[in-house]
């Protein structure tokens, strides 16, 4: 006796995927989104800014505070704001000064560095932006090895070229190096020379030699559990007094090297928890397939441990950013330091520090917000959750 056969569940009509006659299969494409009309808003309002009792109370106020503070504001920065002039007396209405800004820009930007000089900082700062852009301009078989050594080369780079002595050029001592340029020049090169160390360190943390080990774990848990203001008097004052006599260290110098050793000790940490992360089963595999010690470091779990880590990276390198405004404590004219010496200006005691405060806060979230967009497609590029 025959048995009727039960059509396959998985048969799909031909009808509904057309095949040519090359044998290709086209998917269609899935529909788009329909645009909210007047009716979807409604809906999306409701939803999310007065659902409920509680929520449209706190939408109504927090809506009322806005309409209340953004008029007065927006007139206090650009209607009623003074934007002509080169002295106080040009500062007649009752909106910001940004005269003061304009006449200090200079110094906020450059510090002292010297008028005829000043191509040398901005050839500087081209070079930053060259270095960090590098991995979207240069050619996909070079990306991994040219990339890195010019980013460990910048610093020095911009060193001589900043100094001027090794290229023939006028001498310009670091009391000169100033402004927002030194912020950007110090937080960079911290950062991209501590990155690596921080990567030495959490090595030797899980090191099985006692003594690379012991090593480590003290010099990351003294460079996270000191103050960077103590590091900072340390590298100023006390570091001197351990120098052979009549060694003469530059106190920028210092400074950059506890900056750097700063970053490595945080960034050890984090490098750690990345590492904790990776499975076994990564080491294994490339054990099975002959890869070295560093070959599977370097190849195989450095690039996860990165992709790990890109939040607590971003985090550290924008918390090193900001404690360069620190250096003002000893002595070195970065940006607010330049700002809060505008303000006690003779020539301009007008009471002028809501706008250096706000001009200083701005570059700095700017700043802060591009870094993060870097990150953030960084993470997007070394994702490998590809779902369908």
């Amino acid at each position: 006796m025959s048995h009727p056969v039960e059509p396959s569940r998985t048969t799909m009509p031909t009808a509904a995927i057309p095949t040519p006659a090359d044998g290709r299969i086209f998917h269609p494409k899935p529909a788009l989104p329909a645009p909210i009309d007047s009716v979807g808003k409604r809906a999306w309002l409701k939803t999310n800014l007065f659902s409920s009792p509680l929520n449209t109370l706190v939408s109504i106020t927090l809506l009322a505070l806005l309409a209340w503070a953004i008029p007065p504001l927006v007139d206090w920065l650009f209607i009623s704001a003074n934007l002509s002039g080169q002295t106080q007396a040009a500062c007649t209405g009752d909106g910001a000064c940004w005269v003061f800004i304009k006449v200090w820009l200079q110094p906020l930007v450059y510090g002292s560095y010297p008028d005829a000089s000043l191509w040398r900082v901005n050839l500087s700062l081209i070079l930053l932006a060259a270095v960090l852009s590098s991995p979207y301009w240069l050619p996909r078989q070079l990306r991994n090895k040219v990339d890195i050594l010019l980013l460990l080369a910048f610093p020095f780079m911009a060193i001589i070229l900043l100094d001027g002595r090794l290229l023939g050029l006028e001498y310009v001592s670091t009391a000169y190096w100033g402004g927002f340029s030194l912020n950007l020049f110090l937080a960079s090169a911290s950062i991209i020379l501590g990155m690596p160390l921080g990567f030495l360190w959490a090595l030797g943390r899980r090191s099985q030699m006692p003594m690379a080990r012991s090593i480590c774990v003290i010099l990351i848990e003294f460079f996270r559990g000191v103050p960077v203001l103590a590091l900072f008097f340390m590298g100023s004052v006390m570091l001197p007094l351990f120098f052979p006599e009549g060694t003469n260290v530059d106190k920028l110098l210092r400074v950059w090297i506890v900056l750097t050793l700063f970053m490595a000790g945080y960034m050890a940490e984090v490098y750690r928890g990345g590492f904790q992360a990776i499975p076994s089963g990564q080491y294994e595999a490339a054990a099975v397939i002959g890869l070295s010690y560093w070959q599977t470091t370097l190849l195989v779990i450095l690039p996860q441990v990165i992709k790990i880590s890109m939040p607590n990276i971003l985090a550290t390198a924008v918390m090193l950013f900001k404690n360069t405004t620190f250096l003002m404590i000893i002595g070195i004219f970065e940006v607010l330091s330049t700002a809060q010496n505008a303000l006690t200006n003779s020539s301009w005691l007008g009471g002028f520090s809501t706008e250096a405060y706000l001009f200083v806060a701005l570059v700095y979230w700017i700043c802060c917000f591009s870094m993060s967009m870097v990150a953030t497609r960084i993470e997007r590029k070394l994702d490998t959750n590809h779902q369908s």
